[in-house]
């Protein structure tokens, strides 16, 4: 197989994690990407420069002019015969690339977030959709991080009969089992260390945070591990700027999470970005992360998903209502036995339920035997 990956944003770990799945179960892999922060370069990379982020029909209008570039990849690489594209709009990309080409290609569509613009009722959103389709119905194998997005969009909107596989996003490639500790336990007395790590773009965890941090000084930390979209920037500010705030800043991903998770007690595992849809479906990197190096987990049943995976496997608590008075409450009562049973729920899962690469090897096994 002679995969091309196309990717919005080559600088995070969802790409990082692929690149590496990909090449470890294909013949030759070629990437084309645009970045959001900086360029991180692979073998045989086509950089296609900044991609605007947030502003999703923008971005768009930017790409739409790379699309003789991209035929220009694939002219030059006769031997490509899959295509992989993360998220609408690099997936329009490739379709529109390929319109007058007679060459076929298996495709691949992955979806790790679905935007608001998508579920709007407005003419945008309806073109939106209607383009969405058009991408479905060239699309062999259509792919998401969480069963939700299935269940509640793409079933929903469209007529869609893709091979579906489910790529949650887990830890890989796989972390060292000797800086993995479960059973470590933090000291009675200590602050709770609650951790947020990733890409902050939630301005409504940013804001509860520094209200939780204001509000008990005594009995609360806060670590954060990333960094934030530019729509954040004044809540972040706010929120580093406490004395009971650590900012480890940018980290290099899969390298530093041992580090980072040994800092935490509870990993914040919410999202408020978009409560109309996406933040009640998605399941992010750091409920995998927190998962592998046995992190108790703490989400709201506005995260729907969260909150069922939370819940499944017994690994942290689900709070009620999103609000500074509910946080409060939470951490005034919570004691140091109930942290640790929770904890020990851990004990008994395999690293497996957190990291891996076995649903990308799936994934590509059937491409296989699709192309024989």
């Amino acid at each position: 197989m002679h995969l091309l990956t196309l990717f919005f944003v080559i600088d995070s770990s969802h790409t990082k994690k692929r690149i590496l799945a990909f090449k470890n179960h294909v013949e030759k892999l070629t990437i084309v990407s645009y970045y959001r922060v900086r360029n991180i370069e692979y073998e045989n990379q086509h950089n296609f420069g900044r991609s605007p982020q947030k502003h999703y029909i923008r971005r768009f209008g930017k790409q739409i002019f790379n699309i003789p570039r991209l035929v220009r990849v694939l002219r030059n690489n006769p031997e490509i015969n899959v295509v992989y594209a993360w998220n609408f709009d690099i997936a329009l990309l490739f379709i529109l690339s390929t319109l007058l080409s007679k060459r076929r290609y298996t495709f691949v569509y992955e979806v790790a977030d679905i935007k608001p613009i998508l579920l709007s009722k407005s003419l945008v959103g309806k073109i939106l959709r209607k383009l969405e389709q058009f991408i479905l119905n060239k699309t062999n194998y259509l792919c998401v991080t969480s069963k939700d997005f299935l269940d509640n969009y793409f079933d929903k909107y469209y007529d869609c009969n893709s091979i579906r596989h489910i790529l949650e996003n887990k830890v890989f490639p796989k972390i060292n089992p000797a800086l993995i500790n479960i059973t470590n336990t933090t000291t009675i007395d200590a602050k709770w260390k609650i951790g947020l790590v990733g890409l902050f773009r939630c301005n409504t965890s940013l804001i509860l945070l520094a209200e939780l941090a204001t509000r008990l000084p005594n009995n609360i930390e806060i670590i954060l591990a990333g960094l934030p979209e530019k729509h954040v920037t004044d809540s972040y500010k706010k929120l580093i700027d406490l004395e009971n705030v650590t900012n480890l800043g940018e980290y290099k991903y899969p390298d530093d999470l041992s580090n980072i998770y040994s800092k935490i007690d509870i990993i914040w595992s919410a999202d408020f970005s978009d409560l109309s849809a996406n933040s009640k479906w998605l399941l992010p990197n750091r409920i995998y992360e927190a998962g592998l190096f046995g992190i108790p987990q703490l989400g709201f049943c506005d995260n729907t998903a969260i909150s069922k995976y939370i819940m499944s496997l017994n690994i942290g608590w689900v709070i009620e209502v999103a609000s500074i008075e509910s946080l409060e409450r939470f951490f005034s009562s919570l004691t140091h036995n109930q942290y640790q049973q929770i904890k020990s729920n851990y004990v008994d899962l395999p690293s497996d339920q957190f990291s891996g690469d076995e649903q990308v090897k799936s994934l590509l096994n059937n491409i296989n035997d699709g192309l024989q």
